[in-house]
C-alpha cells in the first residue's frame, strides 16, 4: 500500500480544521474518497494525466480495439474507495495493479519454468491512481480535495 502525505500546508491546515469542527468527520473523508474515485475514473478515460506510454507493437497486434488498460475493465472496476474518521483513499486488491501503476523491468519478477523473464519485456508505468510517481497528489486530485474541504469548511460558517 502506498501512503500519500500532503505537503501542502494550507490544504493540510484547512483539512484538519474542517475535520475537527465537523461532528461527523467521516462525511468529509467519504467525500474525499469519492473524489479520488472520480480522479481515477478520469485518468482511465483520458488514458493518463500525463498521457500513458503507448502500447508495444506486440500488444497492439494481439489486442482488440479500445483504450489502454481497459481491455477487460477488470482493473478499472476493481478500484474501491475507503474512508474512516481520519483517512480517505482508494485501492485495489488485483495482484497486477501495482505493476500497471509503477511499471516493471524485464525479469523483475523472476523467470518461468523455461527460464524466460517475467515479465518478458519492460512494462511502462501507467499511473491511474490519484498520485504522481513521487507520491504527491496529482493536480486534479489535490484540487478535488481543496474543493471538498472548502465545501465542508463553508458549511461550518
Amino acid at each position: 500500500m502506498t501512503t500519500i502525505t500532503l505537503d501542502n500546508s494550507e490544504l493540510r491546515r484547512r483539512l484538519e480544521y474542517a475535520a475537527a469542527k465537523l461532528e461527523q468527520p467521516t462525511e468529509l473523508t467519504a467525500a474525499i474518497s469519492n473524489s479520488f474515485l472520480t480522479v481515477v475514473d478520469d485518468n482511465f478515460e483520458s488514458e493518463g494525466r500525463p498521457a500513458w506510454a503507448g502500447l508495444s507493437l506486440v500488444t497492439l497486434a494481439k489486442r482488440k480495439a479500445g483504450k489502454i488498460l481497459t481491455q477487460s475493465g477488470r482493473l478499472r472496476n476493481s478500484i474501491q474507495g475507503f474512508h474512516s474518521a481520519d483517512e480517505a483513499g482508494v485501492g485495489t486488491n488485483l495482484i497486477y495493479a501495482a505493476t500497471q501503476q509503477f511499471g516493471a523491468k524485464q525479469g523483475a519478477f523472476g523467470r518461468t519454468a523455461r527460464n524466460g523473464p517475467i515479465p518478458w519485456g519492460d512494462i511502462p508505468a501507467r499511473g491511474y491512481m490519484p498520485f504522481r510517481a513521487d507520491g504527491s497528489l496529482q493536480t486534479e486530485a489535490e484540487q478535488a480535495v481543496y474543493d471538498d474541504v472548502d465545501h465542508f469548511y463553508q458549511k461550518l460558517f
